[in-house]
């Protein structure tokens, strides 16, 4: 996969919008710092009227730290060859960047009076500033990302009458672990919810939503991808919950491409107008071209001998 040369202003709609942010932190705290109180308002409700006070500097270098974060991975960015998954690692990094950076800049500009209010169009316009800062470096690298090449495999040299089946196992650490921390994290909230208010109903909806999540990541840690007579299968090793099942029938051809969690948006389990795939990493996938339009994609090491296997069984089909 050739990567295509960036210019100088693509360079510059990565990195720049990042290390602007970066730099107004540190020229409004040097500007404005000076005069903030010892104790400001920290947070306001949805009336603008202040509801807390602390110290403004604890979230002014939370928000240095996510902007230098954001700028570090656009750095690192402009060096990568799958630019579509640094485009949707950017896109997160400079959306929260943006938007809790210019919440502290605005916070410590109305601060300066001694009864500070928060109108709402001063919400919104972090909303706006987070957008501004993201959008151009997703822009400038998936503009200059790779096209992503598609590969049709022979199917296998075998009797037309030949039992065929190929079988593959994919998975990822992080999910079994972010799964793990969500519902150890559902557990703690619900009793924490139900410690302090007694209220049994809020706990059990705090917690349970965390533990679902957590469920629903640990069914996707582990999956299994099989190809044979009844056709493609995904399914979770863990639960054996089926996560796509596609009949022979309904397969029009196959092959396998290098894929990118950018492509799809992410990682894990993706529903885009492509189709289905799953996703843990970059690098080979198997794809499944579905009559009528739409592909299944998984990520697996063996994609391009899962692609002859199918081939094999679709030419089978075709013979009888």
């Amino acid at each position: 996969m050739t990567t295509r040369t960036m210019g100088t202003g693509a360079r510059l709609a990565v990195v720049g919008p990042s290390a602007a942010v970066a730099v107004a932190l540190v020229v409004t705290a040097l500007t404005l710092g000076p005069a903030l109180p010892a104790r400001v308002a920290t947070h306001f409700g949805a009336d603008g009227v202040a509801d807390a006070w602390g110290s403004p500097w604890p979230f002014f270098w939370g928000s240095l730290v996510v902007a230098l974060v954001a700028a570090g991975l656009a750095v690192v960015a402009l060096g990568r060859n799958d630019r579509r998954t640094w485009a949707t690692l950017l896109l997160v990094a400079n959306l929260l960047s943006g938007s809790v950076a210019t919440a502290w800049i605005a916070e410590a500009i109305v601060d300066r009076v001694d009864d500070p209010t928060f109108p709402v169009w001063w919400a919104v316009l972090t909303l706006v500033v987070g957008v501004a800062v993201a959008v151009p470096p997703t822009i400038a690298l998936v503009r200059t990302a790779a096209p992503v090449p598609a590969h049709d495999v022979p199917p296998l040299d075998v009797p037309t009458d030949a039992r065929v089946a190929w079988r593959a196992r994919a998975g990822s650490p992080w999910f079994a672990g972010l799964g793990v921390v969500l519902v150890v994290g559902g557990v703690v909230a619900a009793w924490a919810t139900a410690s302090a208010s007694a209220d049994i109903t809020a706990a059990a909806v705090s917690g349970g939503l965390l533990v679902l999540a957590g469920i629903a990541v640990a069914v996707l840690a582990r999956v299994e991808c099989t190809v044979d007579r009844r056709g493609f299968r995904l399914t979770s090793t863990w639960t054996r919950i089926p996560l796509v099942r596609v009949p022979l029938d309904r397969i029009e051809s196959c092959g396998w491409e290098q894929v990118s969690p950018g492509q799809w948006g992410g990682w894990g389990y993706r529903i885009s107008g492509r189709g289905v795939a799953y996703v843990v990493r970059s690098g080979p996938g198997l794809v499944v071209r579905l009559r009528g339009g739409g592909a299944r994609v998984v990520t697996v090491a063996d994609a391009e001998r899962g692609a002859a296997a199918l081939g094999a069984l679709l030419a089978a089909r075709g013979h009888a």
